[in-house]
């Protein structure tokens, strides 16, 4: 068995719905039959190595570390896989460049620990520029909070992200508190107040250039999610056209929406190569900061357009709850912005771009 076959099409409409939170659940937890079957989908991918990425090569991880997370996102997002995998992989490159986490590497990679990322203090605070946080160096402590933060009930530890600084904490540490929140997509975020929390051994990090890195990869990780995701709302598109008909013919024979699904999944494929190209650049050692916001902008612009062009072909049957087009839109409103919105991820290529062309002086 591989990643392929963990994320089959025959299995994927099973996992699709896995972890939904219906809107006002509140602290209700998630059905325990679905969580079991959540956590054996991630004891099988750590398994299948899906989670050896998330050790440096010194560690024994691949060389073609960022190939393989984009691989296994793409195939996840077909299913709609809510997981902590994105949050885990981007902690798992900071820490990587921290130096001082070998051990919780080794349990990230086999799939025993996770890690969930806390960035946002407010809605619409950027990725990119966290915010403050409450930092203790002499006691290792932190105070702050932190919100939208995905998975913190089941996640092993929380990397707290700051603008002056970093902190590792245990999720269930003295002093964290979590609120979960609604959202469109029906998953799992959660509004975290941290009240003098003590940071592991080691666990206070210093800002510098590995956040930006490290954010740099997971965008290229959502945008090949975010494709995956696009290309199978397509798909159930082109399945729900052949049923329909006008004027004796399916739908799939009209010009107009196959031109319409064409176009979409040309634009997918090209996005798809954009994403796999950043990829092996990374994997030789390339700064992706730039070619990540874009490659992230590009995805999630798609996702958007061509999830709302699948809702509209479904007809009204594409509100309701019976056909999986709906959570494809919902999921995509907030996974499109979860790592950038579209205005700073063009601030950040424009920033970027500027200073690859600014002349330098002799």
């Amino acid at each position: 068995m591989n990643v392929a076959e963990l994320f089959h099409e025959e299995l994927n409409p099973v996992l699709r719905r896995l972890g939904a939170r219906a809107k006002g659940a509140g602290p209700v937890p998630p059905d325990e039959e679905e969580t079991e079957v959540r956590r054996g989908v991630w004891s099988t991918l750590a398994e299948l190595d899906g989670l050896r990425p998330a050790l440096p090569p010194r560690l024994g991880g691949p060389a073609d570390a960022m190939a393989g997370r984009v691989r296994a996102a793409e195939l996840m997002g077909p299913a709609l896989y809510q997981s902590p995998y994105l949050d885990t992989m981007i902690a798992a490159d900071l820490l990587a460049a921290d130096g001082r986490h070998d051990k919780l590497l080794t349990s990230m990679a086999s799939g025993e620990r996770t890690c969930a990322l806390a960035v946002r203090e407010h809605a619409a605070d950027e990725p990119g520029m966290p915010a403050p946080l409450a930092l203790d160096p002499a006691r290792g402590l932190v105070s702050g909070t932190r919100r939208f933060v995905a998975f913190a009930a089941e996640a092993d530890f929380l990397l707290v992200i700051g603008e002056d600084g970093h902190a590792l904490i245990p999720a269930d540490g003295p002093g964290v508190r979590l609120h979960r929140q609604d959202d469109i997509g029906r998953g799992d975020l959660y509004r975290v107040a941290l009240d003098g929390v003590a940071a592991v051994t080691d666990g206070l990090i210093t800002a510098g250039p590995h956040y930006s890195a490290a954010l740099a990869r997971g965008r290229l990780q959502q945008a090949a999610y975010l494709t995956g995701l696009t290309r199978a709302a397509l798909e159930l598109t082109v399945d729900r056209l052949q049923q329909r008909s006008a004027f004796d013919r399916p739908l799939a024979k009209q010009q107009a929406p196959a031109f319409r699904l064409a176009a979409l999944a040309a634009e997918a494929t090209a996005v798809s190569s954009l994403v796999h190209a950043v990829a092996h650049d990374a994997d030789s050692g390339a700064d992706i900061r730039l070619t990540g916001a874009q490659a992230l902008f590009l995805a999630a612009d798609l996702a958007r357009e061509a999830t709302a062009e699948a809702v509209h072909l479904h007809g009204a049957a594409g509100l309701t709850e019976e056909y999986d087009v709906s959570v494809f839109y919902r999921c995509a409103a907030v996974d499109c912005v979860r790592l950038g919105s579209p205005t700073q991820l063009r601030l950040e290529a424009a920033r970027l771009l500027a200073a690859a062309y600014e002349p330098t002086s002799e």
